[in-house]
C-alpha cells in the first residue's frame, strides 16, 4: 500500500491564483458571504453526522447557514461549514468515473493532495477506486475543460510546453509539480491554454473511457471501451493478464477480458497504456471486482473421475489453444443458441464443486445442457475451429476462435462433425450430444472463454457484446 505524503504544498498561492483566472467567476466569495465552505446535503445526512465529519461543532453550523429550522434538513441543502481554513468551494460527492485517479482530482479540482486525502478519510490512492463516492471542493476553477498531453521520453516539461503554445510555470502550478524537472515520462498533464473533453488520466484527444455493466465480477466478460480520434495505439493489463485493444470504429477501441472464478474480490489495478503523437502514456486506476456470487455443491463420484494429474494436464492443453488474442472480429451481434435445449440446465456455470466430502474440489467453467445422446450441436457465431478431437477427460472436444481473444468449447460429444481449420457459420451443425469422456450422462457442456479466462457463457445468448 501507498502511503500518501501530507505535506505542504508550496506552489499553493500560485494554484489559487490560476484557478481564479479559470474560474466561471464563482470560485471566490463575495464581500458579505458567510466564511467557510458550503457543503450540499447528501441522503441520509443529519446535521449531526456532518458536525462529526467536519469535526465542527453543531450549533456553529446552524449560526453560519442561518437555519430556521435545524430539525427540517433536506438532499440538496447547502451548509455553510464554518472553521475548516484548510478548503474552500462548495463540497460535493461524485462518483469516481473511469479515467479518474486520485492524482488527476487533485489537479482537476485545484486540490492539494493533504485536502484531497482528508477530505476523503484515505491515507492511500488505492482506497479512491472508480465507481468511489469522493468528496470534491468544486467551484474553484477546476480544469473541467482542459486538454491533457502526455510527457514523452526524453521530453522536458519546458519542451513540451512550447511544442503545446503553453506557459510551463503554469503548467506546473495547475499540476501541483514542485518544479519542470519533476515531468516524468507517461505522466499526463493538464494544459492551461487549449480547451478539451475527456478523462483527466488520459491524454487528449481520449474522450472517454467506460467500463459496460456489470464491471468486474467474478466470472464475467468485462468490456473496456475508449474513444477517442488519431493515431492512437493501446494496451494495457488488469488481474495480470494483458488487456488486448481492437478498434471498432474509427473513434473507438474495445478490450474484452474475463474475470477468473478463482478471483477473490476486492482492489486491483487497471492500467491502461498507449502511444498518441509518438509520447507513451501510461494511466493507473483502482476498481473493484466484485462477488459473483455463485453456488456450491456437494457431489459424490468414482476415484477415476477425481485424477487432478490428468485434469490439470488436460486443462493447460486447452488454456493454451485458447490463448491468442486474433485481430479479426468473426462474430456480429447477438449470438444463436448452440443447443435446441437451452432452458434444460442440468448444472449452472460458476458452481463451487466439493467431491467426496470435501476430498477435491472444482469450478464449473461451462453450462451443461441436458439430453440425449444425438441431440445437435450448433455454431451460435461465425468463427474458426481450432481443435477437434477426443480429450480424455473432456471427451469428443470442439473449440472455435471467434476472434478478439473470445473462444466458445464443445466437450463430451458423440460425433465431431467440424475439423481444425474450419471456418463455420452461426447456426451450423458441428456435432451431436453424447456421453464421452469423464461424464455420468449425455449432456453438452458449453464454455466460452474471454481472453484467457472461462466466463458466464448466458450472457452471451442474452447480450449484444462489441
Amino acid at each position: 500500500m501507498i502511503t500518501l505524503r501530507l505535506k505542504p504544498f508550496p506552489k499553493l498561492g500560485l494554484v489559487l491564483a490560476l484557478a481564479l483566472l479559470l474560474s466561471t467567476g464563482q470560485a471566490s466569495a463575495q464581500q458579505g458571504e458567510p466564511d467557510g465552505p458550503r457543503y450540499v446535503v447528501q441522503p441520509g445526512d443529519t446535521l449531526s453526522s456532518i458536525a462529526l465529519r467536519f469535526d465542527t461543532p453543531m450549533n456553529d453550523i446552524i449560526a453560519a447557514s442561518d437555519l430556521a429550522d435545524p430539525n427540517s434538513l433536506n438532499v440538496g441543502d447547502v451548509l455553510v461549514i464554518p472553521g475548516i481554513n484548510w478548503i474552500d468551494g462548495t463540497l460535493v460527492f461524485e462518483d469516481i468515473p473511469y479515467g479518474e485517479s486520485f492524482l488527476s482530482l487533485q489537479r482537476r479540482y485545484l486540490l492539494p493532495e493533504e485536502s484531497l486525502a482528508r477530505l476523503n478519510r484515505v491515507t492511500s490512492p488505492d482506497q479512491l477506486y472508480a465507481g468511489f463516492s469522493v468528496m470534491l471542493a468544486t467551484e474553484r476553477g477546476e480544469l473541467s475543460n482542459r486538454a491533457r498531453v502526455a510527457v514523452g521520453v526524453g521530453s522536458s516539461l519546458l519542451e513540451l510546453a512550447a511544442a503545446n503554445g503553453e506557459n510551463p510555470w503554469a503548467m506546473v502550478a495547475v499540476n501541483q509539480l514542485p518544479g519542470t524537472w519533476a515531468a516524468v515520462p507517461g505522466d499526463v498533464l493538464f494544459t492551461v491554454g487549449r480547451e478539451g473533453a475527456g478523462p483527466g488520466g488520459l491524454p487528449s484527444p481520449i474522450t472517454a473511457l467506460g467500463v459496460e455493466d456489470p464491471g468486474f465480477m467474478q466470472g464475467r466478460a468485462s468490456v473496456v471501451n475508449v474513444a477517442g480520434s488519431g493515431a492512437l495505439s493501446l494496451g494495457g493489463e488488469l488481474l495480470g493478464r494483458e488487456l488486448h485493444f481492437f478498434p471498432e470504429s474509427e473513434t473507438n477501441w474495445v478490450a474484452i477480458q474475463g474475470v477468473g472464478l478463482t478471483t477473490t474480490p476486492g482492489i486491483y489495478t487497471l492500467t491502461i497504456t498507449g502511444t498518441f503523437d509518438e509520447a507513451d502514456f501510461a494511466f493507473s486506476q483502482p476498481i473493484r471486482v466484485l462477488d459473483g456470487n455463485y453456488a456450491s455443491e456437494t457431489l459424490t463420484v468414482g476415484a477415476e473421475f477425481l485424477d487432478s494429474d490428468l485434469s490439470d494436464a488436460e486443462s493447460a492443453i486447452v488454456r493454451e489453444l485458447v490463448a491468442p488474442a486474433s485481430d479479426q472480429k468473426l462474430w456480429q451481434g447477438l449470438w444463436g443458441w448452440p443447443h435446441p435445449y437451452v432452458g434444460v440446465i442440468n448444472s449452472e456455470y460458476g458452481t463451487h464443486r466439493l467431491y467426496n466430502g470435501g476430498s477435491y474440489e472444482g469450478y464449473h467453467y461451462g453450462v451443461d445442457f441436458g439430453g440425449g445422446i444425438g441431440i445437435e450441436i450448433w455454431a451460435p457465431a461465425a468463427g474458426r475451429v481450432v481443435f477437434a478431437g477426443p480429450m480424455d477427460v473432456r471427451g469428443n472436444a470442439t473449440l472455435i476462435d471467434h476472434g478478439w481473444g473470445i473462444y466458445t468449447g464443445y466437450f463430451h460429444q458423440s460425433e465431431i462433425m467440424v475439423a481444425a481449420g474450419d471456418i463455420v457459420e452461426p447456426g451450423q451443425l458441428i456435432g451431436l450430444v453424447g456421453g464421452t469422456g469423464r461424464v455420468s450422462g449425455a449432456h453438452l457442456h458449453w464454455e466460452v472463454w474471454a481472453n484467457g479466462e472461462p466466463v458466464q457463457p448466458m450472457d452471451w445468448l442474452n447480450r449484444v457484446f462489441p
